[in-house]
């Protein structure tokens, strides 16, 4: 192995080892405010504030379709011109994306000012629909001023640097937390909790700004610079496709949470939302590794061969397993104790609902790191017949076993819809366009993945069901339980695994010298 290749594969080591534990401790520290702050929330506001809270959200994310998924073709057209240090291809990029952003927010604002005489409709709340507009226009604000001003965070993102956002990200919404805790202990104001979200929203936007032009000032000397026509019409490519992958994920991602709210109740909602902060929080911690190392598999795509990239990706595909799946079992063995103890036993959900919205949890982390390698190779436009699909089976699926099962039947459509459109199609253009190779072993390993964590959740749950206490110490007992059983058996049944010996040799050279690193990768 040449010099210039172990070089660069040092620094994609080093610089995905500083964005895992960035992401990793400052998602820790946020989980446990973010958690506080629900508790808090749940005492002292009534359920329908939840609910809506949840519901802006995702009429947001509705609204941020009009992105068409921009940001993620920016930062594949970033990667080449980073890596060779064309700083006037990478000011070209940059001015495109301002204008094309502006665009964008100016639609949002439009698209949601026009939705706020269309809330009666949509909503079943006993909160004021007058204070319920006003309240929808901060959250608005908030997503329009990430358009106008926050476009540069994409520049630290393509430049390997993700640490540095989910630093500022989360220290961010930690103050943010504070702030809403003191807001719903001495207020119960919902319009300023709105107006805190959206006030340092707004300064973090601003923060990251100023530190993605400190990093790259000669960006600013190149102003009339046009985009080399290659990179252009792969970014334009490239958007083309994401055209349909950005409808279809906000159709997957947003209309549940819609189609409860009008099927099942606002207040439903509500108890489904404290749910998914238990979700987002194990989320953070199951996608450390496709977050961390999204700019650095683009780098890769840039320098190496697609044999290096697919025997990095299988790597990674079971470096990622043995995060999600333990997770996924201490969820189904915690989650309804979490949300007796912290939440009121009145608020959780039956056995049925929480075994689906896990395995839901399972396989969204199963995708992430197809989504990162989809992202990172630029193959969205390979990729664009199938988004389509995704999209209106989880809508007509979930609207149809919603009326007869309700809440579990939103939840299986979005399951049938990752298992027989997703998990199916997608693999298939990674594995032939990115890495010219066959998907018969990813999806041999992917269902036996699935059996396993399956079984060993069957086995935990019985044994958890024998412990007889309540409250803090069930859920630690139930922990240390479902944790332990999963871990010796993993390592039982992976010790010898080619791929497991792969990660754990990546592991020793992230914490060696430079010395000792470039010797193990040279052997």
């Amino acid at each position: 192995m040449d010099s210039k290749t172990i070089e660069r594969r040092l620094n994609r080591i080093e610089k995905t080892k500083l964005n895992t534990t960035i992401t990793l401790f400052t998602s820790i520290i946020m989980g446990i405010f973010s958690f506080i702050e629900r508790t808090t929330f749940n005492r002292f506001f009534i359920a329908d504030y939840l609910g809506l809270y949840s519901f802006f959200n995702n009429i947001i994310g509705v609204l941020s379709a009009a992105e068409l998924g921009l940001s993620t073709s920016i930062a594949f057209a970033l990667y080449a011109p980073l890596e060779l240090q064309k700083h006037d291809q990478i000011a070209a990029i940059m001015q495109f994306y301002k204008k094309a952003y502006f665009v964008v927010g100016t639609i949002i604002l439009l698209g949601g000012i026009l939705i706020l005489p269309c809330m009666k409709y949509l909503l079943n709340t006993v909160v004021p629909m007058e204070e319920v507009r006003i309240y929808f226009l901060f959250f608005l604000l908030k997503t329009v001023s990430n358009y106008y001003l926050g476009y540069k965070e994409t520049l630290l993102a393509a430049n390997q640097e993700q640490y540095k956002i989910t630093l500022v990200y989360n220290v961010a919404w930690t103050i943010l937390y504070i702030v809403e805790i003191a807001i719903a202990i001495f207020t119960q104001d919902f319009l300023l909790y709105s107006i805190s979200i959206f006030a340092i929203n707004l300064i973090r936007t601003i923060i990251l700004n100023i530190m993605a032009t400190i990093e790259f000032p000669k960006i600013k000397s190149y102003r009339k610079v046009k985009i080399e026509k290659s990179i252009f019409n792969h970014l334009i490519k490239n958007t083309k496709g994401l055209i349909i992958t950005r409808i279809s994920t906000v159709l997957v991602s947003t209309t549940d949470s819609i189609l409860i709210s009008a099927m099942v109740g606002t207040a439903f909602l509500g108890r489904y939302s404290n749910y998914q902060m238990i979700l987002s929080g194990l989320m953070a911690l199951s996608t450390l590794i496709p977050k961390s190392i999204t700019a650095s598999v683009g780098n890769a795509g840039v320098t190496e061969t697609k044999r290096s990239i697919s025997r990095g990706f299988n790597a990674l595909n079971l470096a990622s397993f043995f995060v999600y799946g333990p997770l996924s079992i201490l969820l189904i063995n915690i989650i309804n104790p979490i949300v007796s103890a912290f939440f009121g036993a009145n608020r959780t959900l039956e056995l049925l609902s929480v075994a689906l919205i896990c395995i839901n949890f399972y396989l969204n982390n199963q995708r992430e790191i197809l989504l990162t390698y989809k992202s990172s190779l630029g193959l969205y436009w390979e990729d664009r017949k199938r988004p389509l699909a995704e999209g209106l089976t989880n809508l007509i699926v979930s609207i149809l076993l919603g009326y007869k099962m309700g809440f579990s039947g939103i939840i299986l459509g979005t399951i049938i819809t990752n298992v027989f459109i997703n998990l199916m199609i997608e693999p298939k253009v990674i594995f032939h366009s990115g890495f010219c190779s066959s998907t018969f072993w990813y999806y041999i390993s992917t269902i036996n993945r699935f059996l396993l964590t399956v079984a060993i959740s069957f086995l935990t749950y019985f044994i958890n069901s024998f412990i007889p206490f309540v409250g803090v110490l069930e859920i630690v007992l139930k922990s240390i339980v479902s944790l332990l059983f999963t871990v010796v058996i993993l390592f039982l049944i992976y010790k010898n695994n080619d791929e497991a010996k792969t990660i754990l040799k990546t592991l020793k050279i992230a914490f060696m010298d430079k010395k000792n690193q470039k010797k193990m990768l040279d052997m």
